[in-house]
């Protein structure tokens, strides 16, 4: 549609609007963002100019165009990432359909019959053009370290559009994607936050629920079981569509673990944990009133061992404590939570043989304008074999309210070529024996945190260790046990007794997970407030940083 008229578009129009230099440029700076170099970037805005093409080419009347251009963008690098093999945590709502989007032409009768194919042309030069101005900035800022001023100067462009360009890397493309509408369900639509613990590979049911309705119809099963005529009635549904979702839901990914499971009588109830707002928030409580005394017994512990951290053999260089305190801090809420689940299963719920899944899956319920993101801290790893001399790589990502992800389970160190690039600086690498290509990717792992520059020489600026020293390291903090013995003793008290009036009593095998994904969800994000208040961790100066990486290699 267009915004000044109000009409919708034709297909001259909505052709016209592609060749506009602002709009490539916002274009080519989403994919600059997700790509490691300018060429991969030049390559994914050309297949998503092409898929554009692709639909407008049939006619289709185009509502919003900013609404349609993005939403093919995300479609096209959804694919882009799935061929790559890269995890993509992202989801999309739009107005256009999967039938839309991907209507398929012979690309090489288009390109010769399309009267447009000169103005095309323009579009595709306009591409390359910003190519070349994106791999210039981020070279010439992090690799020949020159100032934004003479950049500007070099290139002939604006210091704003220097600027533009280099931090287009952790700016977030404004989403102009219109909402779906869900006026299907006549009950309120469900939105779940999953959190996982274990091995998600091939393991993960949430795969298969990213649905309103698949949640929806989760929800309805929380505590209580129903039939699929119940849950048809209650949403208004046709039995034939419940009865596939309810088939699909109880299959998961890997044909033994749901998010439902069918029982004797031919209903359906859930197989995982499911927490309103509120029982979630009593849950948290209970950690919150011991908060204090947790992080006194912690400080002592930072304190104690001042001098082992620094003696610790790190193969990388490291000389700031509240940096590397960043990455001890899952360890540090692990071991009260840990600590906690040993003494409810011995003194409370002896009797009951918790669950041993490979991936245990809970879900908070997500009510309007809420986000557990901005209390919740999640940590992923990714690991890899025979890359860059090493026979096994392990790499660890804490992230959460202060710190972006650099990756989730399941990401491939092989095709990371900043992660490659930051294994390779291990023990420090020439900037001058890297090409041109080499140079723009360590200059892409400076800006994102994982290497740092002296004079010609880059290196890990994220915590490095051998695969022998790991458990050294995240003990690094182990006195601390001792002061917490008391204040976990009262807290799984009061958890076992909240646990047993809660928890459905078909997953009370589920307690430990209770209490690590629910109860606890919110005590890594205390703690490092609370630390931050002490001086003992720094706010990293961008949420994208080599805060809460670490790097295990193995010889």
């Amino acid at each position: 549609m267009n915004e000044k008229t109000g009409k919708i578009m034709n297909k001259e129009e909505t052709i016209k609007l592609l060749s506009d230099k602002q709009f490539l440029d916002k274009l080519y700076g989403f994919a600059y963002k997700r790509c490691s170099t300018s060429h991969e970037a030049e390559d994914l805005t050309s297949d998503i100019i092409l898929s554009m093409l692709r639909t407008i080419n049939k006619n289709v009347s185009i509502k919003n165009f900013y609404a349609f251009a993005w939403t093919v963008a995300h479609r096209t690098y959804a694919d882009y990432s799935k061929n790559r093999k890269i995890r993509n945590d992202m989801m999309l709502d739009t107005e256009y359909s999967d039938e839309i989007i991907n209507m398929q032409i012979d690309e090489t009768d288009y390109f010769k019959a399309n009267e447009e194919s000169e103005q095309l042309q323009s579009v595709i030069r306009e591409i390359s053009f910003l190519s070349k101005i994106y791999r210039d900035v981020m070279i010439m800022y992090y690799i020949d370290e020159i100032k934004i001023a003479e950049i500007a100067q070099v290139l002939d462009i604006s210091e704003t559009a220097v600027k533009q360009r280099l931090f287009s890397a952790r700016n977030i493309i404004k989403k102009e994607v219109t909402k779906m509408d869900s006026r299907n369900l006549s009950l309120k639509p469900v939105r779940f936050n999953f959190m996982g613990s274990g091995n998600p590979v091939n393991n993960d049911p949430s795969e298969q629920a990213m649905r309103t309705l698949s949640q929806s119809i989760v929800y309805m099963c929380k505590k209580e079981a129903k039939s699929a005529k119940e849950i048809s009635d209650a949403l208004s549904i046709p039995m034939l569509f419940v009865e596939e979702e309810l088939e699909i839901q109880c299959r998961g990914v890997n044909g033994n673990y749901g998010l439902l499971r069918k029982l004797s009588n031919g209903k359906y109830i859930s197989n995982i944990i499911i927490a309103d707002t509120d029982e979630a928030m009593q849950a948290s409580a209970i950690y919150k009133e011991y908060l204090p005394e947790i992080v006194r017994a912690y400080k002592k512990a930072i304190e104690k061992e001042h001098d082992k951290i620094f003696s610790f053999p790190f193969l990388s260089k490291q000389n700031d404590a509240k940096f590397i305190l960043w990455s001890a801090l899952p360890m540090l809420t692990y071991s009260i939570i840990d600590t906690v689940n040993n003494i409810i299963e011995n003194e409370y719920f002896a009797d009951i043989e918790s669950s041993k899944q490979d991936y245990t899956l809970a879900a908070l319920v997500q009510g309007e304008n809420e986000s557990i993101h901005d209390t919740v801290y999640g940590c992923d790893a990714a690991h890899a074999y025979n890359i860059c001399g090493y026979r096994q790589i392990e790499v660890i990502n804490l992230y959460g309210p202060r710190i972006k992800p650099h990756f989730h389970c399941r990401h491939n160190i092989a095709t990371d070529d900043l992660l490659l690039m930051t294994i390779r600086a291990i023990g420090g690498l020439d900037v001058n024996v890297l090409s041109v290509n080499e140079k723009e990717i360590a200059a892409k792992a400076i800006e994102s945190g994982y290497l740092r520059k002296t004079g010609n020489i880059i290196e890990p600026k994220v915590i490095v260790i051998t695969s022998e020293r790991r458990v050294d390291f995240y003990n690094i903090f182990s006195s601390a046990k001792e002061d917490l013995d008391v204040t976990a003793h009262s807290i799984a008290q009061k958890m076992a007794v909240y646990i047993k009036k809660t928890i459905p009593k078909h997953l009370l095998s589920e307690y430990k997970k209770y209490n690590e994904l629910v109860a606890s969800r919110e005590l890594a994000y205390d703690l490092s407030e609370e630390l931050i208040k002490s001086d003992l961790l720094t706010v990293p100066e961008n949420k994208l940083c080599a805060e809460g990486v670490v790097i295990i290699v193995n010889k």
